[in-house]
C-alpha cells in the first residue's frame, strides 16, 4: 500500500495525485463498470452489489468540488461514473442530480472520456423518459452535450 511505504524512500513525482481517496474512486468506477456489465449479462444481485459498492466509493470523491477547484477534470469523470452507477441501479433521481453537477462542468472541462460517459448516461436516460426527474433533466444534458461535446461518440 502507498501509505505503508518506507518513509526514507523518496516518492516519485508522478505519485502526487495517488491519494487513498483517488484510488478508492478509481476502484469505485471499476465496480460500477463491472456492475453495469453484470446487469447486462444477467440481471442478478451481484451486479447491484457492484453498483452499490462503486457508488459508495465515488461519493467520497471530487464530483462535488466547486467550479473554481483545480480538480475539475477528476470531478467530471468521477461524477459521470457515479451518475451511470445510479442510473444502472435504478436511482434515477440521484442519477439526474449528479448528472446535472457533471453536465455543468462541460463548458470548462474538455474531456472526451467524461463526455463519452455523459453520452452513455443520456442513452440510458432516454429509455426511462417516463420518470419525472429524467424528463426534467434529459433535455438539459442533451443540450449541454450538443453544445460542448458534439463530436464525442458514445462508448470509450
Amino acid at each position: 500500500m502507498i501509505t505503508s511505504r518506507d518513509s526514507s524512500q523518496e516518492k516519485p513525482r508522478w505519485m502526487y495525485f495517488l491519494t487513498d481517496n483517488h484510488l478508492d474512486c478509481q476502484a469505485g468506477y471499476g465496480f460500477i463498470h463491472m456492475g453495469r456489465a453484470q446487469l447486462k449479462a444477467e440481471s442478478g444481485t451481484r451486479g447491484r452489489r457492484f453498483l452499490a459498492q462503486g457508488a459508495e466509493m465515488l461519493r467520497s470523491g471530487a464530483y462535488e468540488v466547486p467550479r473554481g477547484d483545480p480538480s475539475q477534470r477528476r470531478a467530471m469523470f468521477e461524477g459521470a461514473w457515479l451518475a451511470l452507477g445510479h442510473s444502472a441501479h435504478g436511482d434515477l433521481e440521484a442519477a439526474c442530480e449528479v448528472g446535472q453537477i457533471v453536465a455543468d462542468r462541460l463548458d470548462v472541462v474538455r474531456s472526451p472520456r467524461s463526455a463519452a460517459l455523459l453520452h452513455q448516461l443520456a442513452a440510458d436516460l432516454r429509455r426511462r423518459q417516463r420518470n419525472a426527474h429524467v424528463r426534467s433533466f434529459l433535455p438539459t444534458l442533451e443540450h449541454a452535450l450538443a453544445e460542448h461535446a458534439p463530436s464525442t461518440p458514445p462508448g470509450r
